[in-house]
Formats: C-alpha cells, structure tokens, sequence
C-alpha cells in the first residue's frame, strides 16, 4: 500500500517566487548537521565568475507588494492563452500483469476513467494558474514543485545533512553539461566508467575534458580499478591535473544495465572520500528497479549516493524523462546549498528557467490529481513492467544466442534495473582477429569493421541496435594526438600482453526493449543472432521454437 505523506509550508502563489526547500523540510532534518564539503574548491574558472542575475536581484522587496515599473514581462492579459485541460492515468487504472503480446499497442486508461483537471488564468483558488506558468519564473523551479520535490527527496533518499537544496532542471543532460561548465576547467580529467551515457561523452568533448575510464564489472564500476587510478595518478598521470569529479550511473546504467549494490556504493564513496571527489550521481533510472521477491508489490529501493553522503559531496539527478515523458524536458538536482547556488547562476543567464508549461502539468500531475501515494503506485507499475519486459527479452536470448555456436560468441548479464541489456559480441575467434595476433596493433580497426558489419546487416535485416562503440571510453594510451581512437586496443577484458596489460577483442551492442512487443522482439533477436552467425561464418540451427 502506498503510504500517506503530507507536504509541508505555505505557498506564496505569486509571479516569480524565490524559494528554498528548507521551507518545506522535515523538522527533524532541519535539526541534521550541515554538510562539510568545500564547494568553491570545486568550481571552475568559470563557475567562479558566474554570478546570478543582477536585474533579477533588484526586483526583489523586502517592503512587500510594490507598484513595479522595472519588470521586463508582459502584461499577462496579453497572453493568448485562456485555459487549459488535462486528463491523467493512474497505476491503479492501469495496473494489470504484463501482457507482451498487446503492450505495444495498448489504448491505456479509458476516457471515462481517466482524472481530469483544468487550468485558467488569473484564478486566484489556484497553487498555480496559467497566468503563473505562462510568466518568467524563478530559476531554480516553481515553489510547487520545489514544495512537492522536497517531500520526495526526503522520503526516498533522506539526505543526512540539513544543507541540502533541490533545484528544477530541463533533464539531465543539460544540469550534467553544466555541472562539468561549474566544477571542471578545460583540460581537466573526469573520472567515468568504461562504457557510459553517449551524451556525456559528447557533452564534454568541446568542453575540453578528458575523460578517464575506470572498469567495470557485473555490479557496475569497479572501486579497485577506481582506487588504482587514483592511488598511481602521480606516477602515470603526472604532468595531467589529478581528477576531481566522478560520473557515474549507479542504476539500470545506460549502456551496460548494471546496478551497483549496497556495498558496492559504499566502496566507491569511501574512495571519494579518501581522495577529495565530486560525485555526478546521474540516476535517472533509480525508480525502475524490478521488483525480486513480491512481483505483486512496489520495489525496495537501494540507497542513492545521495543518502549514503553526510559530507555532501554527492550531486544527484533526477529526471522525469524515464518516469513521465521526455518531451517534459524536466528534471530536479539534489545538492548542498552552496552547490545548487552555482546552477541560479548558471540558469539565469542560460536556460533561465524550466519551461513553466511543463512545470504545470506535472505539478498537477503529481500533486493535484496523484499525490505521493498515486507516485508510488505509478513508479512500482513502471518497474513492474520494465521487469517483465526484461524477462522476455532474456528469454529470448537464451533461446537464440545462448545456443550453439552462438553460445560460444554472446554473452550479457540479466538485467535488475532498467531498460537495457549490453551483449558482448567475443571476437577472438574471428579469422580477422586470429591474424592480427596479440600486439593490439590494428585490432581496434578490425573490431570496428566487426562491429560495422553485425550492426548494418542487422539493420538490413530490420533490426537497429546502437553499436557499443558509441558508449565506450578509451584509455588515454589508446588514444592518438587529435583524442581520435589510436592503434592500442582497449584494456578491458581478454587476452594478457606481454607487459601484463589485457586486450579487448569484443565488441558490444545495446538493446533496448522499453517499446517493441513481444513478437517484434523475438525476430529482432532472432535476426540479430542470424547476423552474428553470417558475420562469423557460424554454422547454427535454432533447436527450439522462439515461443515461450
């Protein structure tokens, strides 16, 4: 059963409100002992110059209501738009085992059924009316919001420190952008793990970072391979600025769907203490982590870095984008006070606020037609049926490439979060890779080419996967004068050279199967096995139909 949870303070319900979330926190977190980390020791060269709007700091009184003449915003009778109405869905409504055969095209919640709401201007019985969402508003998210968020945070996450503050995003790829702009100058190395989120490999390339990949293994990143890098920086990193930042996906991690469990994020975090390190906690899966016991019943939840950090140096995001919709572009960040200071800055002469239409409907959303306990019953349908997703497509898998021949070239790791399966591709085997020996010389062209065949005779065969490639990041010895892919091959896992280093001789590919139906993906794989098998000149016969 959903619990009851109640959101504290008193909207003020006015144009442009500056807030805070101390205004709506527990009393008992309140009572915590502030974070200790030290925030302008992180910041760039450029977040240290930025500084938040100066025509916006003068607008504010301290006097109450004025007869304003500074505002720059139009008149909201000006505005075009007179009302709006939404109609919502709820889990309970929706809440039916996964059907495969028919999620695909499922009409959802029926008219009849759904929760309606509206919205007009200038009413003055509203938290929140058009004429508001319409205006400028406050950089950091509406008070509503902000109100609502505050309640969330504390009930999932706790964060064991007073100090902390959220702020509105417009999702997580512009607050990681500008996170590396606040606490990373150019030339500047970021600590990542070895296959990550595409975005942010191509959010910091003009940024002028370099990213140093840490390994990996079947609970996500690893902290030996994390503690190595750190502890012999001085010795094979010199002449290179000592990493200060750490990005990580702890849950359902794009690409790899891996999670990292309790003790794992605990390893980890010690690591950032021992050696002074930011923490991007980008986690915008963290809500659909499957159910393992009682399929029935809403997820247990492992503790976020965020909970585990009373020092505060964890900045984490949150988006609405797997849990609601992308086209939102919506988001929220949980850090101390004087962390989330350096994104007012930022926002108000960038983005200079979320988009007040959105901020709407999810504020009616999820205060006014579902409430906490309607989010919960949501998140838990969500994960439900991410999980029997996942179960099909695994299914499948071993029906297809964990057979035969097939067996011998594909591997993957079931996924516990998520949307995502990583197989690996083991290209050891293939004359091409036979003939070029163990010297690595070469052997990043020819994966490529290996890669390059399976993913567009795949796609002839209309199957699209997104090729691993996309999502991996090289070592720094890898790499050659223009930060291209030099001729070393990447030191993950395979054979030993002659200095003890290891050679990657896979290449990997990402499904998805957040949309396909049942039917699709079992040819999708199906073909994608057939592929594999031509590619290799594997000779293979299915034994079994694909029906489970």
């Amino acid at each position: 059963m959903a619990r009851i949870l109640k959101d504290r303070g008193v909207l003020q319900k006015c144009l442009a409100p500056t807030t805070t979330a101390d205004l709506f926190k527990p009393d008992a977190a309140l009572r915590l002992p502030p974070s200790n980390i030290d925030a302008a020791g992180f910041l760039s060269r450029e977040g240290k110059q930025r500084q938040p709007s100066s025509l916006k700091a003068s607008a504010v009184s301290p006097h109450g209501p004025v007869i304003s003449l500074a505002t720059g915003r139009p008149s909201v009778d000006t505005y075009p738009f007179e009302e709006m109405t939404m109609a919502f869905s709820t889990a309970k409504l929706l809440a039916r085992p996964y059907r495969p055969e028919t999620a695909a095209n499922d009409g959802g919640t029926p008219p009849e059924k759904m929760l309606r709401t509206d919205c007009r201007r200038n009413d003055p019985s509203a938290n929140i009316d058009l004429s508001i969402s319409l205006s400028y508003g406050y950089s950091l998210g509406s008070e509503q919001l902000i109100q609502f968020l505050t309640t969330h945070i504390s009930h999932y996450h706790t964060p064991p420190y007073s100090d902390w503050e959220v702020c509105l995003t417009i999702g997580n790829t512009s607050a990681l952008e500008i996170t590396f702009r606040n606490f990373a100058n150019p030339g500047d190395c970021v600590l990542v793990e070895r296959h990550t989120y595409s975005g942010m490999i191509e959010a910091a390339k003009p940024l002028g970072l370099t990213l140093i990949p840490s390994d990996m293994d079947s609970d996500g990143l690893s902290p030996h391979s994390l503690s190595t890098i750190l502890s012999t920086w001085t010795t094979v990193h010199g002449h290179r600025p000592r990493p200060k930042v750490l990005y990580t996906i702890p849950t359902g991690q794009n690409p790899t769907g891996t999670t990292q469990p309790l003790q794992r994020r605990r390893d980890i975090l010690a690591i950032a203490e021992q050696h002074d390190l930011l923490i991007i906690e980008d986690d915008p899966y963290y809500y659909l982590q499957y159910p393992s016991q009682f399929p029935d019943e809403c997820p247990t939840y492992l503790p976020s870095y965020l909970s585990l950090c009373p020092s505060g140096r964890v900045i984490r995001l949150d988006s609405t984008s797997k849990i609601l919709a992308p086209g939102l572009r919506l988001g929220w960040l949980t850090a101390p006070k004087a962390i989330v200071a350096t994104y007012q800055a930022a926002h108000d002469l960038g983005i200079v606020h979320p988009s007040g239409p959105s901020q709407l409907l999810v504020y009616k959303l999820l205060s006014e037609a579902w409430g906490h306990g309607g989010l919960e019953e949501w998140l838990g349908h969500l994960a439900r049926s991410y999980a029997g997703r996942a179960a099909v497509t695994h299914g499948f898998m071993e029906r297809v490439l964990g057979r035969g021949r097939l067996a011998e070239v594909c591997r993957w790791k079931e996924t516990r979060a998520g949307m995502f399966v990583w197989l690996e591709v083991d290209c050891g085997g293939h004359a091409a890779v036979r003939d070029k020996g163990l010297n690595g010389a070469g052997l990043n062209e020819v994966l490529a080419g290996i890669e390059e065949e399976i993913h567009a005779k795949a796609l002839e065969g209309g199957v699209l996967c997104c090729k691993g490639s996309l999502f991996t990041v090289v070592d720094l010895d890898a790499l050659d004068a223009d930060g291209s892919r030099g001729s070393k091959s990447l030191r993950t896992n395979g054979e030993k050279m002659a200095d003890g280093t290891s050679v990657n001789k896979s290449v990997f590919f990402r499904l998805t199967f957040a949309t396909v139906s049942e039917e699709d993906m079992g040819r999708g794989i199906e073909m994608l096995g057939a592929t594999i098998e031509h590619v290799f000149g594997i000779e293979y016969i299915a034994s079994l139909p694909l029906a489970i």
